[in-house]
């Protein structure tokens, strides 16, 4: 889909100024997107308009809900054309989504980079959040310039499976069961992270704890799926085997 207008290429211009003195436009991109699945619109700016216009071009939106899931979300985890598509900019190392659900919307902010970024920068990044979005949406209240959300998208039943009420239920219940196996909250946090390929030293900042404590706790898992000895590759295995996938903890988990 072609989206090239003069409205966007302004606002993404402005981005681009509005903060060059924080980020370092010649190492990163970075996009904040908006999803209303309600209203069936989206709203996007970014400090790169030209990736924008690939991004459209190459039908990306039209598989969006790939990207709608609260937390922290890395390409190469999506299907293959996000990664084929993000290998036309010259940022292309690493590019990584941080979603937050407020109801019917989701708000995006994507970061790409030139090179691997450490887990101070990307959290650095993650803080600024807030400010981008306020920015954001000062200058869509300005120019109202919405895109239409071509993905067919079905809202949860708030009355049966939302994902606020998964997530608050296990909030309530601090554990999670697959088969004879039971996990705490912050083991099945760990498990989701070490499959989205996370490294240690990133789960424990997010975890909030030290290394060696995250260390044991990745101990811990391992001793209940009986594997105590067994290497990363190899409990990615064990996981599976027990059923247990990225996929049926992304609604269940989410973290900050």
């Amino acid at each position: 889909m072609d989206v090239k207008n003069k409205v966007l290429e302004n606002s993404c211009a402005g981005l681009n100024n509005m903060f060059s003195n924080y980020f370092d436009w010649n190492d990163i991109d970075l996009s904040f997107t908006r999803v209303d699945v309600g209203n069936k619109d989206v709203s996007v700016i970014s400090n790169n308009y030209e990736w924008v216009l690939v991004y459209w071009d190459a039908d990306l939106d039209k598989i969006i809900s790939e990207r709608l899931s609260s937390g922290i979300q890395y390409w190469n985890n999506y299907s293959k054309v996000h990664m084929d598509t993000l290998l036309k900019t010259s940022k292309h190392e690493q590019k990584v989504d941080f979603c937050a659900k407020y109801g019917d919307v989701y708000e995006i902010t994507s970061i790409n980079s030139k090179r691997k970024l450490s887990i101070k920068e990307m959290m650095a990044i993650y803080k600024c959040r807030p400010t981008i979005s306020d920015y954001a949406h000062g200058i869509w209240k300005k120019n109202d310039e919405k895109l239409p959300l071509r993905e067919s998208i079905l809202l949860p039943d708030r009355k049966l499976n939302s994902e606020e009420q998964e997530s608050e239920l296990l909030d309530i219940h601090q554990y999670m069961r697959f088969g004879n196996i039971r996990f705490t909250k912050k083991e099945v946090i760990t498990i989701r992270l070490l499959l989205s390929h996370c490294r240690v030293k990133e789960i424990s900042y997010i975890q909030g704890c030290s290394e060696a404590c995250e260390h044991k706790r990745i101990q811990r898992i391992k001793e209940k799926l009986d594997c105590p000895y067994v290497s990363s590759s190899g409990l990615f295995s064990v996981l599976k085997d027990n059923g247990i996938t990225l996929a049926c903890l992304e609604t269940l988990v989410s973290y900050p």
